[in-house]
């Protein structure tokens, strides 16, 4: 294969994720995403006993649907 012309250069973090909705419900679309670093952002979950959890969110421009990142990152966001 042959670039004919290129295209830019990647700047900064992006992976590829999946719709899934994941901690969240479930019920994404299953649209393959490429999610950068500006698309993520932090969510949280109070439990009855006065704790919480913290999580790395997205939001699927497709269908909406949230979808936590269950992995780690080089960054903290």
């Amino acid at each position: 294969m042959k670039i004919i012309t290129p295209g830019r250069q990647q700047k900064g973090w992006a992976k590829e994720f999946s719709c899934t909705g994941h901690g969240n419900g479930g019920g994404g679309c299953g649209a393959v995403l490429l999610v950068e670093r500006n698309d993520l952002y932090r969510t949280s979950s109070s439990h009855y006993d006065g704790s919480s959890e913290h999580y790395v969110t997205f939001r699927c421009p497709s269908c909406g649907v949230e979808t936590d990142v269950n992995e780690s990152l080089p960054f903290r966001v």
